[in-house]
């Protein structure tokens, strides 16, 4: 069985410019899609089973879950954690990535991906976040200056992040990523730590593909 994992990367970059969606155009909300408009599509409902090897907080799985529900509900996409037999496994992993200190920038995130296909396993590196967080400087204030408080609050909304670009993968099966959106292949800390869903949406052809696919549909 050929196996592939798919990495989010993160890095502490700029956002790209304004310029860039001009050459992959994004659209904020699934209903433009003709697809869409078509009677019986219903909301999708995706279930989560989480492996909080770490154990993050409660409040801090419900903010994850909150972030990434952001990004995907104006696309008719809800989020929650679930023991469903057909939930996505959720790792989020104790320890940092084998290769971590081979890659610059970091990995968040992974989905894998078999023949060709993603399968229903995620994974996610909290102490890769926490590691990117501790030399960056956010919002014109480096991390390790703020509260500890506001340091748990930046780090479970960039797992937040990461893990709505996994969900991307796995839902339009795709190891691709865009040069805007939310697949993007890099995404910079800022748009990790304190995520605009402006910065972080479908294309227009990856919202398309959602509703012209039935990715819409329960």
């Amino acid at each position: 069985m050929k196996t592939l994992t798919i990495m989010l990367l993160a890095c502490l970059a700029a956002p790209l410019s304004a310029a860039a969606p001009a050459r992959e155009r994004i659209s904020e909300r699934c209903q433009e899609c003709p697809e869409c408009a078509s009677e019986g599509v219903r909301p999708r409902v995706v279930g989560l089973r989480i492996y909080n090897q770490p154990d993050i907080s409660a409040a801090g799985i419900e903010r994850i879950l909150a972030i990434a529900n952001r990004i995907w509900n104006p696309y008719g996409v809800t989020i929650e954690a679930s023991t469903r037999e057909d939930a996505i496994t959720v790792v989020l992993s104790r320890s940092r990535t084998a290769s971590s200190t081979s890659f610059r920038p970091a990995v968040l995130g992974d989905t894998l991906f078999s023949e060709g296909h993603a399968t229903p396993y995620i994974h996610l590196w909290p102490a890769n976040a926490e590691a990117l967080a501790t030399g960056a400087e956010i919002e014109g204030r480096p991390f390790v200056s703020r509260s500890r408080p506001e340091r748990d609050l930046i780090l479970v909304q960039m797992l937040g992040v990461a893990l709505a670009h996994e969900l991307a993968h796995y839902l339009l099966d795709t190891t691709s990523h865009s040069t805007v959106g939310l697949l993007r292949g890099t995404l910079g800390v800022n748009d990790l730590a304190f995520p605009k869903p402006g910065h972080l949406r479908l294309t227009h052809d990856q919202q398309r593909r959602m509703c012209s696919d039935g990715l819409l549909t329960q």
